[in-house]
């Protein structure tokens, strides 16, 4: 299975099984149950080392009820994930995900970017790091 729909967004794995794209859906509030579902079903798509790279629209990231949720440590994203790109289209988005990763910091290098094309370049340097 290579694309998996979950309560707030699209998970696909790239063709290569390198990579997980989350894409969140617009117009929906972020929640601890759908955060969580996201990071439990990233296993449906791979159990393989991999990347993650995660795009939210404006005033997605709005909620700071979410942000007291170590929705990675809770998982094996530590153990699975080479690097996770966040790419988010609003200053309160890039504000909110910046306080969150500095209050729940992960073992594997993670970004936000303002950039899809940016956000894609760094992965892909991140990947081959750990890929060659």
């Amino acid at each position: 299975m290579n694309v998996i729909e979950t309560k707030l967004a699209t998970m696909r794995l790239s063709s290569e099984g390198r990579l997980i794209e989350v894409h969140y859906r617009e117009g929906l509030d972020l929640d601890d149950e759908g955060l969580m579902e996201v990071q439990l079903r990233r296993g449906e798509l791979t159990t393989e080392r991999c990347a993650m790279i995660a795009f939210f629209h404006p005033n997605t990231l709005a909620d700071i009820s979410v942000m007291s949720v170590d929705y990675f440590g809770k998982t094996n994203a530590n153990a699975q994930l080479v690097a996770l790109a966040i790419v988010t289209e609003d200053n309160l988005g890039e504000a909110m995900a910046g306080v969150y990763y500095s209050y729940n910091p992960q073992t594997f290098p993670t970004r936000i970017f303002r950039s899809r094309q940016e956000a894609r370049a760094w992965i892909t340097e991140e990947l081959a790091k750990e890929f060659g």
